[in-house]
């Protein structure tokens, strides 16, 4: 049996969550009886998504947790400072919030709504929640009822007329991917995902929502909002990414009567007034303020922009809100539209997609906050040591005093973290590719560098890293690597598992390969021990193959995991793997007949999985890193 720690903890962390009552079902952690982890911890500064603002109190969600801000207003209701003041933790990711009277109306990406008392702010208590079963992308308030944008699930319908009694009152399948929703006048405006544009959806009889018109948007669309009249949509697209304008006042006939363009596209939106705030990503990142007093010709005003992508905004009073991700949450003076000024920062941490131990020390891929070194002597209150910014760190790997880092689109960096308090950058390689796993033997770096293939790097001169040799995966895509002796085992997608002799680092030969025809093996991760390649091989599961003659690879056993199995990490007779938003655990002593004798579900999407003889380590993404103790 395994015992789940959270890495962290903030200051003012409260266990309201977990000692409320439920009102209408128990919570997903206590429902579990069959799985036998208990969760007993928690980090939670992960990724910031949304925000909401009620009188002088700012609350705003952080991976798992609502952190409750008291906001110090002048005599003209202007913001001039900000202290936490609270935090309540949730099971899953925050991943949208609002406010309606003296309650908060959370999204938690664990499939749960969740209504949260703040009549007294600084003590935020669980009241009542729901739970769904389905994805959850945004929440929306309209006359006694929360809306909710589930997904493929389309849209959830929630009875608050009394909110510590919440009551599912029906589900709704709309068009496509719903990723936002807006209510006004008895009509829903649904963002509708991938080339399914904006939904026109009517409320009049909540048990029987009838679509009433679409209009189709190229790419994604993502976000939405609207004051009747008009509909403002954002969508994601390579081609024409933009804010688009629609004419609404005929619901049946959708017209648009402007775009204003983008680079690559946003998140959300938000109208107020007459200015739409618009959450960029990509070379959008950031926010960007547009007039819209005259809906068929709108004015982009200023920008201010950051190299991270934007999750939404929220305004309040000239106050923008900014869900910066990774970042933490933004907030911006917006008085002059036309220079938005960050006026008050929040920290977070990234998502986290890569850890790496050396005694008690661990070393964390944390996305765009870089480097993350945490000191975990004692696994139930580990300590932040150090952070190094980099561009998006998706892997490390520690030897010596140097901590490896596969850092995505910028390729290699190399940190020495001689004294982890204070990490150094010595150098750095751009590679060809997007650099999402690294592993290092003696003074070789081999990077999966995605569509770059494998390339090997040699570490003589540290300040001065150079490659000598690489690898194509024609068709697919370099995910994991590890070197076992001579020889490297390339998890390259759907090219399969490549085994490499690398003998001679600057003359890799590719000694064999294995793959099945099958649209669902797609090979994400792989590890070694002894004789057996583990290989995390997509919706297939996990496959076994003997690699003791590694020119001829043989398939032993498998195991067909419920989702997608991404990683997987190998300790004497038990493999863990990351089976999307699950850690399965099998026993492996009979190879060829594995058997799960254990299971937790994660918060998120889980990354990778790191295990030594002190324990097991989940990058969980914006779950942030979790750590089982055998």
């Amino acid at each position: 049996m395994l015992a789940l720690l959270f890495l962290g903890g903030l200051a003012g962390f409260s266990s309201t969550v977990a000692s409320s009552s439920s009102t209408n079902s128990s919570s997903p952690q206590t429902s579990r009886s069959n799985v036998g982890l208990a969760m007993t911890g928690r980090w939670n500064q992960g990724p910031v998504f949304a925000s909401a603002v009620s009188g002088n109190y700012m609350y705003f969600g952080s991976s798992g947790t609502v952190r409750v801000v008291e906001v110090d207003k002048d005599s003209s209701g202007n913001a001039v400072a900000w202290q936490e003041v609270a935090s309540i933790g949730t099971d899953g990711v925050v991943r949208d919030m609002l406010i309606e009277g003296g309650y908060l109306y959370l999204a938690d990406g664990s499939g749960w709504m969740r209504v949260i008392n703040i009549e007294q702010p600084d003590k935020p208590k669980l009241s009542g929640q729901v739970e769904l079963n389905s994805e959850i992308k945004a929440i929306h308030y309209n006359n006694g009822h929360i809306y909710i944008a589930a997904g493929w699930a389309g849209l959830h319908i929630i009875d608050v007329s009394d909110p510590e009694a919440p009551s599912l009152v029906n589900s709704y399948k709309s068009g496509g991917y719903a990723l936002d929703v807006v209510v006004v006048h008895e009509t829903a405006f649904i963002a509708a995902g991938q080339d399914h544009g904006l939904q026109i959806v009517d409320l009049s009889d909540l048990t029987s929502p009838q679509l009433i018109a679409s209009h189709e948007i190229t790419g994604s669309a993502s976000g939405v909002d609207s004051d009747g009249e008009h509909a403002y949509v954002v969508n994601m697209d390579d081609e024409k990414p933009g804010l688009h304008i629609f004419d609404v006042s005929e619901r049946e006939n959708p017209v648009r009567i402007a775009i204003q363009p983008l680079i690559y596209g946003a998140e959300r939106v938000r109208l107020e007034g007459n200015m739409v705030y618009v959450a960029g990503v990509a070379n959008d990142a950031g926010l960007i303020v547009v007039d819209v007093s005259n809906p068929n010709s709108p004015v982009k005003l200023g920008s201010w922009w950051d190299s991270t992508c934007s999750e939404s905004v929220t305004i309040d009073n000239e106050i923008a809100y900014l869900a910066h991700g990774d970042q933490g949450l933004e907030i911006l003076d917006v008085r002059d539209p036309n220079e938005p000024e960050v006026i008050k920062h929040f920290s977070a941490a990234g998502r986290v997609r890569g850890v790496d131990t050396q005694g008690h020390i661990a070393y964390v891929a944390n996305g765009y906050r870089g480097l993350k070194v945490v000191d975990v002597s004692n696994n139930s209150s580990p300590v932040d040591l150090s952070e190094l910014k980099t561009y998006r760190a998706l892997d490390v790997d520690v030897a010596g005093p140097f901590a490896h880092v596969a850092d995505d689109w910028a390729g290699y960096k190399l940190i020495d973290v001689s004294n982890p308090s204070q990490p150094k950058l010595v150098s750095e390689l751009d590679t060809p590719g997007y650099a999402e796993d690294i592993f290092v033997l003696r003074n070789m770096v081999y990077i999966a560098d995605g569509e770059g293939g494998l390339r090997i790097l040699d570490l003589s001169e540290p300040s001065a890293p150079r490659e000598v040799a690489s690898v194509s995966v024609d068709g697919g895509y370099a995910y994991e690597v590890v070197v076992i002796g001579d020889f490297a085992y390339l998890a390259a997608g759907k090219a399969g598992l490549l085994v490499i002799n690398v003998s001679n680092p600057s003359r890799p030969i590719v000694y064999s390969k294995y793959h099945i025809k099958n649209n669902k093996f797609e090979v994400r991760g792989v590890t070694v021990q002894g004789p057996y390649a583990f290989v995390a091989a997509g919706y297939t599961g996990l496959t076994i193959l003997d690699a003791s003659s590694p020119a001829q690879l043989r398939l032993v056993g498998r195991f067909e995991t419920k989702r997608r199995a991404n990683n997987v990490s190998v300790v004497g007779d038990k493999a863990y793997v990351v089976d999307s938003d699950n850690i399965r655990v099998l026993d492996v002593s009979k190879p060829h007949a594995p058997r799960e004798i254990d299971d937790h579900p994660m918060p998120a999407s889980a990354a990778k999985v790191h295990s030594n003889l002190k324990g097991v380590y989940v990058a969980g993404m914006e779950s942030g890193l979790l750590i089982f103790e055998p």
